[in-house]
């Protein structure tokens, strides 16, 4: 009966120890699967926070793009407006200064700036440029240069003034209500307060 005591000891032994193994085995493989679904989480952690980041750069991309294209888009139209209201001055101006070249006074007007052309042009060959509906004035004008000078039309003279040349001064004299007005056009940039920022 020793024998089968020994043997059953040896049995339970045995099966003792292949329980603990058993218990260490399955608190091993708990311990790894913990920490494989610990590893696993961390690593979906970092790829949904990296997802995250991503999506929320190209969110802030799209909007800056928008935000950039709808200021674009409201500075063309300001710079539009600020170019129809200064076509319409000018437009508003140019009448006026045409229903001036009707008047009276325009003579008077156009008789100095002869005046003052001819203090610059010296030449003998000086020409008084007008345009057609002045040329009526003809004789005035040349009294008022206070010498001999020649009277024509230029088809590039569309308000009003004279446009004094000589040849042999080199000398373009530009008295013109056409370039006064054109000339006018950076000072009422700077001035009126249509700036665009």
């Amino acid at each position: 009966m020793l024998e089968t005591d020994k043997t059953s000891n040896f049995l339970k032994a045995i099966d003792k120890y292949a329980k603990e193994q058993r218990r260490e085995i399955q608190s091993r493989a708990q311990e790894f699967k913990k920490k494989e679904l610990q590893k696993a989480e961390a690593e979906v952690l970092r790829d949904s926070y990296f997802l995250i980041q991503r999506e929320m750069a190209q969110m802030r991309k799209s909007i800056e793009s928008k935000v950039s294209k709808i200021e674009v888009e409201s500075k063309r139209k300001l710079l539009e407006k600020r170019s129809n209201i200064t076509e319409t001055v000018f437009r508003q101006a140019e009448n006026k200064l045409l229903d001036f070249t009707k008047t009276e006074d325009y003579i008077n007007v156009l008789k100095k700036e002869a005046s003052s052309i001819a203090t610059v042009l010296k030449g003998p060959d000086a020409i008084l440029y007008v345009k057609k509906e002045d040329l009526k004035f003809e004789k005035e004008l040349i009294e008022a240069f206070g010498r001999t000078c020649k009277v024509k039309v230029s088809e590039e003279i569309t308000i009003g003034g004279i446009l004094g040349y000589s040849a042999q001064d080199g000398l373009i004299v530009d008295e013109t209500l056409d370039s006064k007005l054109e000339n006018q056009r950076d000072w009422f940039s700077e001035n009126s307060l249509l700036n665009i920022v």
